[in-house]
């Protein structure tokens, strides 16, 4: 079967930016890089981030896994809060999913509830004060991007630091190494020789030099000089010249085979080609550097909002222990609700350690990305955690289907594949050549000076010589079998073109619609916070009124605490899927142009 070649434009400007030996590719990603002994990142990355707000970022764009589980088989990301889970754990359904986030190491330091390094919130009670009105209200971009780490710095630190940046750079000036090589075939070559044979009957010394170049459009030039003494063979009589030697020049011109491509034009053109391949194929790990370090980043996020969920249920417990002694003394309340407050307390202790071994774990997996002026880890205190989750907005079906479109113009993965094809046709154009008679045409002049060395004479006249050689493979099989070959490879090119851009399409509506159902469900969330909310004021005043016990203002509590992290998973599911969306939509990181596409 013969498929087109579409497309496959493979002429001089292909390969234009190859002359070089240090292409502008390799300066544009390494640009960042020069800034590690710059004192500026220390400023930025400090722990203390009091001028955070000094550089807001807006719309700022994630990218991330195509799906969950991707991005935990890659150990990047924790598993996302379970309230299902924490129901199960805690009797009365309060806990966290720090059971599968973390291991079950604990962390002693952790186990005091008066947690001064978050910024202040209200605990449940004082929340229900207000009828639910003191559910945090989500910050704009700007707002999130005033408190604590930004992700646009954790972004910066991977764009300047990230050791495997340095590995794709690597990449390229091989790529980049290997086109300059093949220029090589159209160097300029100088000969010489010098032959002296200085005893026997016939003494000759013959010397010379030559300057030959290649053609680029096919064929070549040359010329040379030579000069030739002695007592010559009769029979090697064009050795000799005139005593100030020759000048000739010469030229060899194809005109069917060899013509339009040959073997040095099709091996830049391939070279050229094949950067291309690696230009994309480094633009692909750019995005998924700046993936696995967004993810990190919310996961980090959403750890550190899940300790303050405990931090607050824990001091639910702690500040009635007073109250309840006194209910006791008093004969209001039985022996045992005492030890029941206790048992909370020594409950939500360890629930707090859990998660605190959470938020740790979650920092040191962002310090792979997070890195000071020297590119040294940075582990991420609590004080450097944002104050709450920014604003969801949803995706529209307008918006979806534009960035499809865009998509499948700028995916790096599509730009490989498509200079993949391009290779694939200058393999076929070779092959079709190699199928074509040779037809050439060769020619030089040449003149010989000074005095007459011949009695003859014959070494002085101006010499013109013109030339057609013709020759032509009677099978063909060679040229042939290439182009079936080529064929078959552009068969499966396109097919998986055809592939690719169906996943980039259906990875980008899946995306969507898990953004979209995210952001519903960040709003029913809010409003059974806010409904929980209610439930716990009022089962507080019937606690203190006596006409409930404290398993039951327990399972209220309880209540609250799993409502805000349903509301957290919710948070943390939409900005996951926010990223697999503008990954996906997109072929460029860190804010640069796509190398596969200058």
């Amino acid at each position: 079967m013969v498929t087109a070649c579409l497309g496959c434009q493979t002429g001089p400007s292909s390969s234009r930016a190859s002359r070089t030996a240090e292409s502008p590719r390799v300066s544009q990603l390494a640009f960042t890089r020069q800034s590690k002994t710059s004192p500026k990142p220390v400023q930025e990355r400090s722990s203390n981030k009091s001028d955070v707000g000094q550089n807001p970022t807006s719309n700022i764009r994630l990218a991330g896994f195509q799906d969950t589980a991707d991005a935990l088989k890659a150990g990047l990301i924790s598993p996302t809060i379970n309230s299902q889970e924490a129901d199960d754990a805690d009797s009365n359904g309060s806990s966290t999913d720090s059971e599968d986030r973390t291991d079950p190491t604990l962390d002693e330091s952790n186990e005091d509830s008066d947690d001064n390094s978050y910024p202040p919130r209200p605990p449940f009670e004082d929340a229900s004060e207000n009828d639910g009105s003191e559910i945090p209200v989500q910050q704009s971009l700007n707002d999130f991007a005033q408190s604590g780490i930004r992700l646009d710095q954790v972004l910066q630190s991977v764009a300047e630091c990230y050791p495997e940046i340095e590995i794709a750079i690597g990449e390229i000036e091989s790529a980049n190494g290997k086109v300059l090589a093949s220029w090589g075939e159209f160097d300029r070559v100088l000969t010489g020789h010098s032959i002296s044979q200085p005893l026997g009957f016939y003494q000759t010394y013959r010397n010379g030099i030559g300057l030959n170049r290649p053609l680029y459009g096919g064929g070549e030039v040359y010329g040379t000089y030579r000069i030739g003494d002695g007592n010559f063979e009769p029979w090697y009589g064009e050795r000799e010249t005139n005593e100030a030697g020759e000048f000739k020049a010469g030229f060899s011109l194809p005109f069917l085979k060899d013509r339009d491509i040959d073997e040095r034009r099709a091996k830049l053109l391939t070279s050229g080609l094949q950067r291309d391949q690696v230009n994309a194929n480094v633009d692909s790990r750019l995005l998924q550097f700046q993936r696995f370090a967004t993810q990190a980043y919310w996961d980090w996020v959403a750890s550190g909002q899940a300790v303050q969920v405990q931090n607050r249920l824990l001091q639910l417990a702690n500040t009635r222990v007073s109250q309840i002694k006194t209910r006791v003394d008093s004969g209001d309340l039985a022996q045992i609700a005492q030890i029941d407050n206790d048992r909370l307390i020594a409950k939500r202790k360890n629930d707090l350690i859990k998660a605190n071994r959470s938020l740790e774990k979650a920092a040191i997996k962002l310090s792979l990305f997070w890195r000071d002026a020297n590119c040294c880890p940075i582990i991420a205190s609590k004080s450097d955690l944002p104050i709450d989750f920014p604003n969801a907005i949803s995706i529209d079906t307008q918006q979806l289907e534009s960035d499809i479109a865009t998509a499948l113009t700028v995916r790096p993965e599509l730009l490989e594949l498509q200079a993949k094809r391009r290779e694939i046709c200058v393999d076929r154009r070779y092959a079709e050549n190699l199928t074509l008679p040779k037809l050439d045409v060769k020619g030089f002049a040449g003149q010989d000076i000074g005095g007459e060395t011949s009695s003859l004479g014959d070494k002085t006249p101006f010499q013109l010589q013109l030339g057609v050689f013709y020759e032509v493979p009677l099978e063909r099989r060679k040229g042939l079998g290439k182009i079936q070959a080529a064929n078959g490879k552009l068969t499966q090119v396109d097919s998986k073109i055809r592939l690719v851009s169906d996943k980039i399409g259906a990875e980008l509506r899946d995306a969507a619609s898990a953004v979209n159902a995210a952001s519903e469900q960040i709003e029913q969330s809010r409003e059974n916070l806010r409904l929980t909310r209610e439930s716990l004021r009022l089962g507080r005043i019937s606690f203190n009124e006596g006409d409930i016990d404290l398993i039951t203002l327990n399972i209220y509590e309880a209540a609250v605490a799993d409502a805000e992290l349903q509301l957290l998973d919710a948070q943390y599911k939409f900005f996951f899927y926010q990223a697999v969306y503008d990954t996906a939509r997109t072929g460029v990181a860190f804010d640069r142009q796509p190398l596969a596409a200058q």
